[in-house]
């Protein structure tokens, strides 16, 4: 009998021993922290700021690199690989930056939402839309610029590129067409390139020269009923490409936009 409760004594032992050492372990060593980055998700951080992917991380370490893919929007699928810091990833672009998930970025309710790239309605200062402020029957977008208007070549040939990249003709029995109008472009001194972070386009002539570009333009949307003008500033990287023929990709790398951009909606009269 007394054997019987030494045994059962020792066991209940060995569970309260097991059950501290637990405690202790895990006190002494907690759970990694949840990986705040999510991988193979387009990150939007906001309007100018352009888009990302995180596509994988050598570690969960702060110094440990993440391969990127940095998104060209003017360019469907289009966009070059790179390379950064977990921490640069972390703390600057996800905390600092307030970079999101694309889906998950704050939208309006669906009762007010609206295209913002096309058909929003901003307030004027007078508190007022632009649709009370202006209304004219006879307004219109104008055509395109022209590329021979450029000074230089190759300026006449980066406006080319990037017109078509804006130009849009509306569909047959459709509204929506699209022309661009250039207020100034400042094409910059020749680069070699060099396969780093910001110069690896795997698309471009290794051998050919990179052009940055400052293109200051304005597009207008025309509707039936309205239209809608935006004046931006935008910098690119324009290259020969492998199979030939100039591209201009839009670059985050440049540092940040100096001019913000700048809406007008002006509605037509009713006939």
């Amino acid at each position: 009998m007394k054997k019987q409760i030494n045994l059962h004594s020792i066991k209940l032992l060995s569970l309260a021993i097991v059950a501290a050492l637990t405690i202790i372990i895990a006190a002494a060593f907690p759970a990694s922290a949840q990986d705040k980055i999510e991988y193979n998700q387009v990150y939007d951080c906001g309007e100018g700021k352009g888009k990302f992917k995180v596509l994988s991380c050598t570690g969960p370490g702060k110094y440990d690199r993440c391969e990127t893919f940095t998104i060209n929007e003017l360019s469907p699928g289009g966009g070059f690989k790179g390379s950064s810091l977990r921490a640069t990833i972390e703390d600057y672009y996800l905390n600092r930056e307030g970079c999101k998930i694309k889906n998950r970025v704050a939208v309006k309710s669906e009762t007010n939402k609206k295209d913002e790239s096309e058909n929003e309605t901003p307030v004027s200062k007078n508190n007022k839309t632009p649709a009370q402020d202006k209304t004219d029957g006879a307004v219109a977008c104008s055509a395109s610029s022209e590329d021979s208007i450029g000074k230089t070549t190759n300026e006449k040939t980066f406006r080319g590129v990037i017109r078509r990249l804006w130009e849009k003709e509306a569909r047959e029995g459709s509204d929506g067409a699209v022309t661009i109008t250039f207020q100034k472009i400042v094409v910059g001194a020749p680069r070699a390139w060099r396969a780093n972070l910001s110069d690896a386009y795997s698309q471009a002539n290794p051998k050919k020269p990179i052009y940055p570009v400052k293109a200051t333009f304005a597009t207008c949307t025309d509707y039936k009923t309205a239209v809608s003008k935006r004046k931006m500033e935008r910098i690119y990287d324009c290259f020969v490409h492998k199979t030939g023929g100039w591209q201009c990709t839009q670059t985050g790398a440049s540092g940040p936009l100096a001019m913000k951009d700048e809406k007008e909606y002006i509605q037509k009269k009713r006939q």
